[in-house]
């Protein structure tokens, strides 16, 4: 069971200055702010809401956004415009109620821990739709069926959430909603969807969140059209994403956090058959990483066809994923023994560094990690 803070927001001096800079207003936190403190993790982005419509909320904007030294703008169209206050250090979102009532905002919310409400300076919460014992009970619940179907990404957004909150489930009923849903996020916008993918896949539980993605039948819908999706070659090397979010033991750890979003990236181009920088693009990811991933992709389709999972012990410098056969070939990786070298043991050090963006697969051909065979 996740450990609850519940004096995590009492003591928070940043929710403190954010309301006096804007002014001392009446207004309220929720969101992934007030999930993530009661949790105990660290979060700079908050959502806050205020009475009144985008224009009432020009000068509290201004105000917090002068004593950050930086501009507040408006996002969005129509009822769903927002100010969002940005710099370096912090991201803040100031939405209007307009006339809709504080009980109408926390019912149309996406999941029950993201609905909680805490009303600024010092309280109290503000819990309608029983999201604290969710939370409590490690529980990913939806409010409502029609909340799911108003707005896709959210399908998505449940997976991305298991790969955050280790220890969280999916509430039964939510499964079955999602489920129902799938197909519909084949037109949700694909921005919104590529930041979801990019965070899941950034977090610990980034397999969990994949295997959810699959088992939720959202993982092709979630594709770009053009996607020739391989389910089982994904299937097959869920390991690969363990390591590579820092959930398992890796032997080149420090070459996975330089490669930043690109190696998680590139496994799942991989499994999406975008082969092309070009075809990428309709994926909506940041462009660096995109480009780097779209480069190194074909690195993975040297990997073993097989599901068998290796042990490793922190300090290998090869990772051991499977045995698989030499290919009649040997000249086909450019290197003898093909791509499990002399020995038949995949030696994922060498790929893993064909994935640094800053190194083409041929410098790392041309310098072969230490032991492993020579031309």
């Amino acid at each position: 069971m996740p450990t609850i803070n519940p004096t995590a927001l009492e003591n928070d001096l940043l929710l403190r200055g954010v309301w006096e800079g804007l002014g001392t207003p009446e207004c309220h936190i929720t969101g992934g702010y007030v999930r993530d403190r009661l949790l105990g993790r660290e979060s700079v982005d908050l959502d806050l809401v205020l009475p009144g419509n985008i224009e009432a909320l020009t000068g509290p904007a201004r105000r917090l956004a002068a004593r950050l030294d930086t501009r507040a703008h408006i996002l969005g169209r129509a009822t769903k415009r927002v100010w969002r206050i940005e710099c370096p250090e912090i991201k803040i979102e100031l939405w209007p109620l307009g006339n809709l009532s504080l009980d109408d905002d926390i019912r149309r919310r996406d999941f029950s821990f993201n609905a909680l409400f805490w009303q600024l300076p010092d309280g109290p919460f503000d819990d309608r739709v029983g999201g604290r014992k969710d939370l409590e009970n490690g529980v990913i619940r939806a409010l409502s069926r029609q909340n799911l179907e108003d707005d896709p990404v959210r399908l998505v957004r449940a997976p991305r959430f298991l790969a955050q909150l280790e220890g969280f489930t999916l509430d039964p009923q939510t499964v079955g909603w999602i489920s129902s849903f799938a197909p519909a996020v084949a037109n949700a916008p694909r921005e919104r969807i590529g930041q979801e993918l990019l965070k899941l896949l950034a977090a610990p539980g980034a397999a969990d969140g994949l295997r959810s993605l699959l088992e939720l039948g959202l993982f092709e819908p979630a594709a770009p059209a053009a996607a020739r999706c391989d389910r089982d070659w994904i299937e097959r090397n869920l390991l690969a994403a363990e390591r590579l979010s820092g959930s398992a033991p890796h032997p080149v750890a420090a070459s996975v956090r330089e490669s930043g979003d690109s190696a998680g990236l590139a496994l799942l181009f991989r499994a999406w058959g975008l082969p092309s920088h070009g075809r990428a693009q309709i994926a909506v990811m940041p462009p660096g990483p995109r480009l780097s991933s779209s480069m190194r992709w074909r690195q993975l389709m040297r990997l073993p066809q097989t599901s068998e999972r290796s042990s490793i012990t922190p300090g290998h410098r090869f990772l051991p994923l499977s045995r698989c056969p030499q290919p009649s070939n040997p000249t086909e990786t450019g290197r003898p023994g093909g791509v499990c070298g002399g020995s038949g043991v995949k030696n994922s050090y060498g790929l893993t560094r064909c994935l640094r963006a800053k190194k083409s697969p041929a410098f790392w051909r041309s310098n072969p990690a230490p032991g492993s065979a020579t031309p």
